[in-house]
């Protein structure tokens, strides 16, 4: 029955995290395809004719490579994407108003969204506690056997 629990205490030392990290993953993974499509919509005729996330144009910034910054409009077709994006979600009230000349706070993703910092600690403090509670009951067993 020990080598049982022990067993499972490291299956889940290393289920837990592995699993905390892919779902995280798979999560950043998404929101770096973001970034790309604004890209690839100004590359198709040289607008930005589609509706995205905030964020999603401020990678697209971040992503651009420096010669397409430098000798093409994509970078100020973006921004302009990103100020008219801004200005049109003040409007609806989904967002805040911008100060003009200021640009807009728009830490990445949404505000329900966990960091992956704070999911591993999840998972490690998960794995630990299933541990403790495993050796526990592994010990009630062990005395009243004896």
């Amino acid at each position: 029955m020990v080598r049982t629990a022990r067993a499972l205490v490291w299956l889940l030392f290393l289920v837990v995290p592995l699993t905390s990290l892919a779902l995280a993953g798979g999560a950043s993974a998404a929101g770096s395809r973001c970034g790309e499509r604004v890209l690839s919509d100004w590359a198709d005729n040289g607008r930005i004719d589609g509706e995205y996330p905030l964020r999603c144009y401020q990678e697209a910034m971040a992503k651009m490579p420096a010669d397409l910054r430098d000798y093409t409009n994509a970078g100020d077709v973006i921004q302009r994407a990103l100020t008219r994006a801004v200005t049109s979600s003040g409007e609806r009230g989904l967002g805040t108003q911008v100060a003009a000349g200021t640009t807009p706070n728009l830490g990445g993703g949404s505000t329900t969204a966990l960091p992956l910092p704070l999911l591993v600690l999840i998972g490690v403090s998960a794995a630990v506690l299933t541990a403790g509670l495993l050796g526990h009951l592994a010990r009630r067993r062990r005395i009243s056997s004896d």
